[in-house]
Parts: structure tokens; C-alpha cells; sequence
């Protein structure tokens, strides 16, 4: 049989054993294994009783078989081989392969690669979660907003009316605490829908050109007096440079201030709350303004500040307080998609100081400011008697209060239709002057029952008849969709008496003027 000479020499990790038919090892050059010679190769290690069938199979043109990832031990050592068996008609020939290291580094990038596809897939049904708890939660906070709306617009409407009987002073003060905590529930929602779109990505900040000193003069009425009720100084300066008219997003730069105010008067018990705005720099078209609100209150401790704009959470002197804490929050995130800075210096029982710097434009002209626009006067049309109304709602406490404030007007008729349908069939049999659409009745909605009164009839009477869309679901996006399904207006819930009449008045008018 053909040997493998000076395999000692140049290969240490290889080793050749020779056997007899019988298993007794002849031969061997031990430099992996201590083998001993004279010894069974049957009692070394289990893998070597195929021997006996490739000797009772012998074949001399099938002689030579390959084994790979042959694990071999012994007290000294433990090896992963690769193994070749070759007979004839002598003796059997065994070669040892050493590629422990070799089938090791194989193993653990193989065991690397199954943790990278088991960790990929932890993440895909880690993020499969997180989108289907962000589509739960954004779908819950839509659902409480509608069903918190409409009970709070029967509450606030209800009181609205309350408000014009005969009350004693008791009752008035009753009615206007009411109101108050009502406007507060009101706001929370808002927060809350705020938050939700922050988070998702949806809140935009938009560029319009609008009257900072219209906005601020604003927050001088509202809150002198709240400062009047708590008999604080109320102090607003604002440098003369500032252009008057300015380009930026007014709801959001309204409600940044709005929470760093209410947050300054509910805080502060005695002294003074001071909003300062002064010019950073002007370059070009770009303007850069600071917001200072400053107050006297009762401050926040240092080691509190770091989590001051946390969701749900507030301070004061000496302890945490487990709350509603959203405004700061908001403002926040507010600022950082203004691509601005906030800053916050408080001392506890001195004040607290947030310093605001956001950017904005403003145009570059010689003309003069535009005056701020007034809101129109509308009419009624004169010598025609009562205007007949189509209310399209489902709750029956909003059907109510809203018969209630038009009815009393002396100038409505009113009918109630609960569905879409049911609205269809009414304008079928009835001419009506106005129709006011809750978008969310059943059957057939307000967008689609809206769509059908202007594309499916050619009387011009039904088809151009105004339309009114409200709805618990506030918001650009939603009067947007209103208009686009061809509604003439929009108002979201809760809304204000005065604010549905005029722009029922606005609608009846602007038809009869047609």
C-alpha cells in the first residue's frame, strides 16, 4: 500500500494510521493522538466500527471514503477531523485531517449569523408592536377626543343658555365656575391631541403672515384680567423695532406663550408675571426673536428642572406633583420644531424665568402694514318670516341644545334628521334654508350625505343649499375635508353660541345675496 512519506516532517496537523483487517492498529505517527500500536482500533472511538462493513463490502474500484467533522477525544485532547479511509488488499489506510479551529471559527460565525436573523427578527416584531401600539393609541385618543367634545359641547352650550335666565349671584358664580372647568377639560383634549401628533410626526409648522401686536395685545386682555382676580402686576413690553407684521406659525408661537403664561400666573400668588419681547438680529428677510416670561412665583428646585418638560409630571418647591403636566411638554416640542430654544433660571420662593428664542421671517417692502382685518357683519334677510334649519345629528342632548339656542332666536324653524339618510329624505319633501351636518352620523355620513345633496340633484335649491359641517374632531384637516366634500363652513365642538349663530347668519346671507 501506497505510504504518505515524511508526513512527520512537514504537516502537523495531519495524522496517519495504518490497520489491520482485524482492527489492530499497525502503524502510527501519533501527531494528534497518542494511539498506541497493537491496540483495537474499535476501542478508540465508536466511528471506527464502519471499518467492519467497508471490509465485508470490499471493492477494489470503490476503496476510498471521506468523512468530514469527525469529533475525536481523548484525556489529553479534543479534536474536529476530517477523516479519509482507504483499503486494499493489506491493510487499511487512516488519515486525520485537523480543522478544529478551522470548524470552530465556522460554528461561531454560523451561531452569529443565526443570532443576527433571530435579533432582526426581534426587531421587526418589536417595531411590527410599537406601530400597532402607536396606531391603538392614536385611534383611542381620536375616539376619547369625539366622545369627551360632545358631551362638553352640550355642557358649555347648556351653560351659555343658563347664562342669559334670570340667576341669582350664587348661581351665576356657580354657572361661571362651570363654564371655567369646562374650558379647562377642553384644553386637556387639546393637549392630548397635540402630544399625539408631536410624537407621530403629523404636527407641521406652517408660515403665515400675521399681526404680532394683534396676538399679544390678545394675551394683555385675557390675562390683565386673571391678574385683577389674583391681584397681580401684569407687565408686557415689547421693543418698537419689531416689525408688526411677521411670517411664522401664529397658532403655535399662541400656544407656546399661552402655556409659559398660564403656567407663570398658577404659580405665582403674589408680585408680578412679566412677558418681555426684544429683537435678536434681523438679516435679509429673517428675524429672530426672544420671549421673556418672567414671575415671582414660588420657583422650582434646581435638581426638578432637568425634568421640567417631562410629559405628565410637575413641580413645585418640594415635591413632585403627579399630573396632568402637559403644557410644558408641548411647548417643548413645540419649540423644537420651530427649530428655536428655550431656557429655563428659576430660584424656589424668587421666580422663574424662561427665556424663549425662535425664528421668523417678515416681509421686505416700503408699503405700509395692512390693517388688521375685522370680522364682517352679516344679516338676515329682511321680510322672510323664519328661516327653516335641518339639523343632521345623532345625540340627542346635542339635538336639544341646539333647538334650545335657535328656537329662542325667534327667527329659526328647526328639524332634526338622525342620519344621512334620513336627511336625504327630508330636503326631498322640504325646502330648507340651512343644513347643519354632523360628520359622524350613522348610515350615511356627513361627507357622503353632503356629496349627494350637490352632485345628485338638479335642482338648484337643494343642490346649493349651505351647509354647516361640526363635529368633536377639531382641526385644519377636518374643516378641510368639510370644504373639499362641499361643505360651506365648518365648527368644532364645544363650540360658542355666538360663534354658531354668525356663522349660520353668514351662510343664510351670503345665499340670499347670491
Amino acid at each position: 500500500m501506497e505510504k504518505y512519506p515524511n508526513h512527520i516532517q512537514f504537516d502537523q496537523k495531519n495524522q496517519l494510521t495504518t490497520v489491520s483487517f482485524d482492527g489492530i492498529i499497525k502503524e502510527t505517527d501519533g501527531t494528534l493522538f497518542d494511539w498506541k500500536i497493537g491496540v483495537s482500533i474499535y476501542d478508540i472511538h465508536p466511528f471506527f466500527e464502519i471499518l467492519k462493513s467497508f471490509i465485508e463490502d470490499y471493492d477494489p474500484s470503490n476503496a476510498e471514503f471521506s468523512f468530514p467533522c469527525i469529533h475525536f477525544d481523548s484525556e489529553q485532547t479534543e479534536k474536529i477531523c476530517d477523516v479519509i479511509i482507504k483499503l486494499d488488499l493489506n491493510e487499511i489506510a487512516i488519515v486525520l485531517f485537523d480543522y478544529t479551529i478551522k470548524y470552530k471559527e465556522h460554528n461561531e460565525i454560523a451561531q452569529q449569523k443565526n443570532e443576527s436573523i433571530l435579533l432582526s427578527r426581534e426587531l421587526e416584531l418589536k417595531n411590527k408592536f410599537l406601530l400597532e401600539k402607536e396606531e391603538f393609541k392614536n385611534s383611542f385618543i381620536a375616539n376619547i377626543n369625539h366622545e369627551i367634545r360632545t358631551p362638553l359641547t352640550s355642557i358649555l352650550g347648556f351653560v351659555e343658555v343658563l347664562e342669559k335666565t334670570q340667576l341669582t349671584f350664587e348661581q351665576e358664580e356657580l354657572a361661571r365656575i362651570i363654564k371655567r372647568e369646562s374650558h379647562h377639560l377642553n384644553a386637556l383634549v387639546d393637549d392630548m391631541i397635540d402630544i399625539s401628533k408631536i410624537e407621530s410626526g403629523t404636527l407641521k409648522v406652517v408660515e403665515e403672515r400675521f399681526s404680532l401686536a394683534s396676538l399679544i395685545n390678545g394675551f394683555r386682555e385675557s390675562y390683565s384680567k386673571i391678574a385683577e382676580e389674583k391681584q397681580l402686576a401684569f407687565d408686557i413690553n415689547i421693543d418698537s423695532s419689531i416689525q408688526e407684521y411677521i411670517i411664522g406659525d401664529r397658532t403655535r408661537l399662541y400656544q407656546i406663550l399661552n402655556n409659559l403664561l398660564n403656567n407663570a400666573f398658577k404659580f405665582t400668588e403674589e408680585g408680578r408675571v412679566t412677558l418681555s419681547i426684544t429683537k435678536n438680529y434681523q438679516r435679509t428677510n429673517k428675524l429672530s426673536l426672544n420671549f421673556k416670561i418672567e414671575d415671582t412665583g414660588i420657583g422650582i428646585l434646581e435638581e426638578n428642572i432637568p425634568h421640567l418638560f417631562e410629559r405628565f409630571t410637575r413641580f413645585n418647591l418640594d415635591r413632585q406633583i403627579s399630573g396632568t403636566g402637559l403644557g410644558l411638554a408641548i411647548v417643548k416640542n413645540l419649540v423644537d420644531l420651530f427649530n428655536g430654544e428655550i431656557k429655563v433660571d428659576s430660584q424656589p420662593e424668587k421666580g422663574t424665568t424662561f427665556n424663549l428664542k425662535l425664528p421668523f421671517k417678515f416681509e421686505i417692502t416700503k408699503a405700509t402694514a395692512s390693517p388688521q382685518r375685522k370680522k364682517k357683519k352679516y344679516k338676515l334677510p329682511e321680510n322672510k318670516g323664519k328661516f327653516r334649519i335641518l339639523l343632521v345629528e345623532d345625540e340627542e342632548i346635542t339635538q336639544y341644545l341646539i333647538m334650545k339656542i335657535l328656537i329662542s332666536q325667534g327667527t329659526f324653524f328647526v328639524d332634526i334628521a338622525i342620519n344621512g339618510q334620513e336627511a336625504i329624505q327630508y330636503i326631498e319633501r322640504r325646502k330648507y334654508d340651512l343644513i347643519l351636518m354632523d360628520l359622524t352620523v350613522s348610515k350615511i355620513d356627513g361627507f357622503q350625505t353632503t356629496n349627494m345633496i350637490r352632485n345628485n340633484y338638479g335642482d338648484k335649491f337643494i343642490s346649493e343649499i349651505p351647509i354647516i359641517g361640526f363635529s368633536g374632531k377639531a382641526g385644519e384637516a377636518t374643516k378641510d375635508k368639510c370644504i373639499r366634500s362641499g361643505m360651506d363652513d365648518f365648527i368644532p365642538k364645544p363650540f360658542e353660541q355666538e360663534d354658531l349663530l354668525y356663522k349660520i347668519t353668514r351662510q343664510i346671507a351670503k345665499k340670499a345675496a347670491d
